[in-house]
């Protein structure tokens, strides 16, 4: 009776994973048309849709460093039709640099899988090696420049615990874009500025750029004679980019559990997996949990850091 009572119970569930989705999806990314995030959006949603049936129509929502984007999804349906590109921007960063925020990243959202990483890269014409940098740094306190694309972001943040772990004061000049940042390291009109390897890997291995250090664990497989900022000097430096898929809160566990199963499967799919590791960035699949987690320990880290840092955009 109780087996029974409890299948029953279950019908459900089992009847909405089995229909879902009936209808097309659309995925808001809080970025313009054209740029990373929408690389990464298009080239999951090319295989993502197929395994569910279903179109997903990707829907630009630029404004306030995503934050409009991010307003939009959470105050949507949580009825499985409206995914949301999360990233550590809209989820970890702002949280510290924002008095106030018009969503709240762990109680608006549900997390559904990582889909990739990507590390951040100390860039340089004017040095050899953080060792160089470090000592130029020391020497002329307060002299020496970083270009960054923008204040609060994951570039922003590797400089400046750089200078946090080296003891070293630089000064941050934020630009507009990845772009911007790159023509100034390489012009050398600026000692140093970060990039992850997607916006740099052309210019590193034309010489355009000299490649530092890389803020990951290990040397990348795509650089391997970079070395990383522990053969360097400096252990547990570890400064990375993430964007993953997320949903409103109190979408059912049913369809989360479908969509992190289909995400999975798109991101081991050779083709997807061999583009985003061609462009300079590590596939991340996982669970809901993982991503959860991965949002958890960042915010752990990084918003203390910054309210310490006193950096604010308010």
């Amino acid at each position: 009776m109780l087996r029974a009572l409890v299948f029953v119970m279950l019908l459900p569930a089992l009847a909405l994973a089995q229909s879902y989705p009936s209808k097309p999806m659309r995925w808001i990314l809080g970025y313009p048309p054209g740029g990373g995030t929408e690389f990464i959006a298009r080239n999951v949603a090319n295989t993502l849709s197929p395994l569910l049936g279903q179109p997903i129509v990707i829907e630009n929502r630029p404004g306030a460093a995503a934050i409009l984007g991010a307003e939009a999804a959470a105050r949507s349906p949580a009825d499985g039709y409206t995914l949301f590109m999360a990233d550590n921007g809209t989820f970890v960063f702002h949280t510290g640099i924002y008095k106030k925020l018009p969503y709240d990243p762990q109680k608006d959202f549900q997390p559904v899988g990582l889909i990739v990483k990507g590390y951040m890269i100390l860039l340089s014409t004017q040095f050899n090696s953080v060792k160089e940098l470090v000592d130029a740094a020391k020497a002329q306190p307060g002299k020496l420049n970083n270009a960054s694309n923008g204040s609060g972001t994951a570039h922003h943040l590797a400089a400046e615990l750089l200078k946090q772990r080296a003891a070293i004061d630089v000064v941050n000049v934020p630009y507009k874009g990845t772009a911007a940042v790159m023509q100034e390291v390489m012009s050398g009109r600026v000692a140093m500025g970060f990039a992850d390897l997607s916006a740099a890997r052309g210019q590193i291995t034309s010489g355009k750029v000299r490649a530092l250090a890389v803020a990951s664990k290990k040397r990348l497989p795509q650089l391997p004679e970079v070395p990383t900022f522990e053969e360097a000097g400096y252990p547990d430096f570890e400064v990375y980019f993430w964007q993953g898929l997320a949903v409103p809160a109190g979408t059912p566990r049913e369809i989360v559990n479908r969509l992190s199963a289909e995400l999975v499967k798109t991101l081991n799919t050779a083709d997807v997996n061999k583009r985003f590791t061609e462009a300079g960035m590590e596939v991340s699949p996982g669970t809901p949990e993982d991503m959860a987690k991965t949002i958890r320990d960042d915010q752990a880290f990084w918003v203390p850091l910054i309210r310490k840092l006193g950096i604010t955009v308010d």
